[in-house]
């Protein structure tokens, strides 16, 4: 009987559990099918608004939409129909003719209407494009481009001469020439952005040619500009036809270096009629004429004194050109030629150079010969860029701005991504942490922008690229001594042959190309790098391939399509990054066990179904990312405890959540191999439960974290940058019970059915919180139950709720004037019993708001108002309201309407039935609307 007993006490209650959730599942149907019927409302009427903004902007100005918002489309067409036939699958879901609910019936058809309502809000979240529906479209208004000023009067003199052509009617196709370096490319960025202020052209469009240029990448490039997609067949007719949707349009290509057919690629011939332009640039006065030029502007050198004055402004002026140095600093000048590249490449290796010796020894080295030359530029002016190589400060750095000419010529390259190849060759030293050794990497970096070697093309400094004589002259650097195999960016079909894969190659670069298979057995025994990113095509490695690399130290495969790797890659024991991100048809690698150099491991977007075997022997890994993949079921015990060096763990969606035990499976591991992680300083991890959760944060590793996403009981929502925390299908009443670290600077909680608030005493941490967003809270009655502290919420910024049917007040007063004084966004929709935005006692006359942006209100049937007296609140620039029958007023008075409103979005009925105190109100608030379908 004991015995009996003990199975009973050990087996009803889970089973008292399951049979409660399966009871919730049919007595909630009704609600569900509510629920959904809203859902699919609010889908609806998505749908509806991007397909008519598609329509407008294809019938307007010839845009095709992004590939992303066909699909959305698509799917979002396929799951109407699916719930619009769920009525007739399931019948009324009854027994006993009738009598009573068929219970398996309403149990099938309660968990699938649950799923749907999932699927409709992830196809809602999925179709935020930020009205940036079409395919690569600009707008009308685009960025300028990242130009120098003119140097020299010589310089604006061509300038004046060239947009004189541009304006003249009977001048169509203009032909900038000159040697290189001399500013061809530098008059015409600051042409082109100026055209593109008068709006003389209906559009304005740069393309950089360069060499080699393929008929595909130059319309690929022009489509990009035009915001149309092209197929395989008829992309030249595609172009046209795009073109001739504009009034008129201009041109610049920039370095050309041989005809180009404007027929083959696409483009209309510019004539008086169409008002159309082409202008070009190239080093070649012979391009010119077979492009069949209607003029031709030579830019010449800059004069002694302009090409002075750009020096001694490059080196320092006045404070380093002393009278003892002013003579021989004039015959440096003098040796650069009047070229503004040798000009301000040679200036800035001398900057602050208050050292006599130092010029004379300079002025030697400029006046020795070189015997090296590049297509296209005399020998002078590489003598003078060499001269600036040269003056870099030491030999790590010019190896660190020769692995840039790694990738294709007018690359953005990203600073970050360059930045960790280079610690990873080990061209900076392991210094400590890995932030360390990027700062370091950064000082390298602002080095060679300081220098005039590489250039930012981004703001922030996200994006670097090399100037294509800067890069033409690592290339023949790299000819020699380390020598490098660079062909990217050539869009090869093919790999190179077995003979081109000299035994004396320290890096190769065949990335963005088209190569299908790998073919040979390279024999590359001084190899460093290999660069095959971008091959979007590549799916055949041969298992001999990289047999004859045992030094192979950076190996980049993103993106490919491979299924799997050769073993011959669990060889290259001299590894230190082995990039895999987006291989997205690979689902198990070859044995790591014998790389223990490797420091880097990307994985990400790798659907991944177990761990990499020996992952546990690589001891000095530093950095691990094996998120969203999706696949991966299991991860045994023991192994991430190893990689005792790990600074970087990023999991989020990888499909493993970390448990508090492993009672259940001893082979499993639990949260204390992240916790033994002493090194970590980026965490990205999804926790089965709060227990397992509670037991990392007690362990106070999260403070050392520099950025954590966090996910309790599912996966990681990303709504943040640094410090985010999700929590879904979690079952308690607040956050009090969760050690939530007071770092997090965004929150989430979803599909918590037990959450009544944030906090219920009053003592809301977070004092960072920058985004609070939650969703499907169905017990949700507020943020606070008591005054809130007075620094709780102080730095919260966007506030969003969705589908919490119990919350009525949404903000009461005394928290909106003590800590949400920084709010900017307001996002409520489809919460039932929302009365009112902001409530607040009676005999206030006016609500101050300063910072709100955007408010946002779908779904609300009885929200009676904003607030119950007038908001001032003059940087508000958006507004929307739908489905909100009840809502009769604007909270604004006459003179108090925003200053910053730009655009009030609502449905017509909604606002021919809208309430005013004062008729002129809606005089002044008329210009703004935006009617909603």
């Amino acid at each position: 009987m004991e015995f009996l007993s003990g199975i009973l006490s050990c087996s009803l209650p889970p089973l008292c559990s399951s049979l409660c959730k399966q009871y919730n599942y049919i007595r909630k149907l009704k609600e569900h099918k509510k629920n959904l019927q809203m859902e699919l409302k609010l889908l609806k009427s998505r749908g509806n608004d991007i397909e008519e903004e598609l329509n407008r902007g294809w019938k307007q100005h010839g845009k095709n939409p992004k590939e992303e918002v066909k699909v959305w489309l698509q799917n979002s067409q396929e799951l109407v129909k699916d719930i619009e036939s769920m009525d007739t699958e399931y019948g009324n879901g009854m027994c006993l003719r009738g009598l009573c609910p068929n219970c398996y019936s309403c149990l099938k058809q309660s968990k699938r209407i649950k799923k749907l309502i999932s699927d409709v809000e992830g196809l809602l979240e999925n179709g935020r494009f930020s009205d940036d529906l079409f395919a690569a479209s600009l707008p009308e208004n685009q960025d300028s481009l990242p130009a120098t000023d003119i140097q020299g009067s010589t310089a604006e003199r061509k300038m004046v001469e060239i947009l004189g052509c541009i304006t003249d009617p009977e001048v169509s196709k203009i032909g900038v020439y000159g040697m290189g370096g001399v500013g061809k490319t530098t008059i015409m960025t600051n042409i082109h952005n100026q055209l593109k202020e008068t709006r003389k052209f209906d559009i304005v469009i740069w393309v950089t040619v360069s060499k080699s240029p393929t008929l595909e990448k130059l319309q690929d490039m022009i489509a990009e500009e035009l915001g149309c997609n092209l197929s395989k067949t008829s992309r030249a007719k595609t172009l046209i036809a795009a073109f001739r949707r504009r009034r008129n349009f201009l041109i610049i290509f920039d370095d050309m270096w041989e005809k180009v057919s404007l027929g083959d690629v696409g483009i209309p011939e510019p004539n008086r009629e169409n008002g159309s332009k082409i202008v070009w640039t190239t080093r070649f006065i012979q391009v010119c004429n077979n492009m069949e030029s209607q003029r031709e502007i030579k830019v010449e050198r800059l004069l002694e004194e302009e090409a002075w004055s750009l020096f001694k402004d490059k080196v320092g002026g006045e404070d380093v050109i002393s009278p003892e140095i002013e003579q021989i600093a004039r015959l440096v000048s003098h040796e650069c030629g009047g070229l503004p590249l040798a000009l301000i490449t040679v200036g800035r290796a001398l900057r602050k150079t208050y050292q006599l010796e130092v010029w004379r020894s300079a002025l030697q080295d400029l006046r020795s010969p070189s015997t090296d030359h590049i297509e296209g530029m005399e020998a002078e002016v590489f003598g003078k860029l060499k001269f600036s190589y040269n003056h870099l400060s030491n030999d790590k750095v010019r190896e660190c701005f020769l692995y840039c000419s790694l990738y294709p010529e007018d690359h953005r390259i990203q600073a970050d991504e360059l930045i960790e190849c280079w610690m990873a060759e080990g061209l900076i030293s392991e210094f400590g942490s890995w932030e360390k050794d990027k700062d370091k990497g950064h000082a390298i970096l602002k080095e060679l922008k300081d220098a005039c070697m590489i250039e930012t093309v981004e703001s922030g400094g996200d994006r670097v690229r090399m100037h294509d004589l800067i890069r033409d002259l690592a290339i023949i650097i790299t000819r020699e001594q380390p020598r490098f195999m660079v062909k990217a960016g050539l869009w090869l079909n093919k790999s190179p042959q077995e003979k081109e894969w000299a035994e004396s190659l320290e890096r190769v670069s065949l990335m963005d190309s088209k190569i299908r298979t790998l073919h040979g057995q390279p024999n590359c025994p001084r190899l460093l790098t290999l660069f095959l990113q971008y091959n979007p095509f590549l799916n055949n490695i041969p298992h001999t391939f990289f047999e004859h690399m045992h030094k192979l130290r950076v190996l980049n495969l993103f993106a490919a399509t491979i299924t799997s790797l050769p073993d011959a890659l669990s060889d290259l024991t001299n590894l230190h990054a082995l990039l895999l991100r987006s291989c997205r048809w690979l689902k198990c690698l070859p044995s790591l066990a014998k790389l223990h150099e490797l420091r880097v491991l990307d994985l990400k977007y790798v659907p991944l179904e177990e761990v990499p075997h020996g992952l546990e022997n690589l001891v000095k890994l530093r950095h691990l990312d094996i998120s969203e993949g999706e696949g991966l079921r299991s991860f045994p015990s023991g192994i991430l405890s190893k990689c005792t060096n790990l600074e970087h763990l990023l999991m989020k969606e990888s499909g493993w959540r970390w448990p508090y035990s492993n009672e259940d499976d001893k082979d499993k591991a639990t949260v204390a191999e992240i916790i033994s992680l002493e090194n970590l300083t980026m965490l990205s991890a999804e926790f089965s439960d709060v227990t397992s959760f509670n037991s990392y944060a007690m362990s106070n590793r999260g403070k050392l974290l520099d950025q954590s996403d966090f996910g309790i009981g599912g996966s990681i929502v990303k709504f943040g940058e640094h410090h985010t925390m999700c929590l879904k299908d979690c079952d308690f009443k607040n956050v009090s019970g969760i050690m939530l670290p007071s770092i997090t600077e965004s929150l989430g909680i979803i599909d918590c059915d037990a959450m009544e608030w944030i906090e219920e005493g009053g003592e809301i941490g977070f004092p960072k919180l920058d985004r609070l967003e939650l969703d499907h809270l169905p017990s949700f009655r507020g943020l606070c139950k008591q005054k809130a502290q007075q620094e709780a919420l102080r730095n919260l910024r966007v506030l969003r709720i969705y589908n919490c049917h119990q919350l009525k007040w949404l903000i009461p007063y005394d928290l909106l004037q003590n800590n949400l004084q920084n709010l900017k966004v307001i996002d409520v929709r489809s919460c039932e019993g929302m009365k009112e935005i902001i409530s607040c006692e009676t005999g206030l006359a006016t609500i101050i708001f300063p910072k709100l942006r955007s408010l946002t209100m779908n779904e609300l049937p009885v929200l009676t108002s904003v607030c119950p007296c007038k908001l001032d609140c003059d940087s508000l620039s958006m507004i929307q309201v739908m489905d909100c029958p009840n809502l009769k007023k604007f909270p604004f008075s006459i003179d108090k309407i925003p200053l910053a409103l730009e655009k009030i979005q609502l449905t017509k009925e909604w606002w021919n039935i809208l309430e005013w105190d004062d008729p002129h109100l809606k005089q002044f608030l008329q210009p703004f609307v935006k009617y909603l379908e």
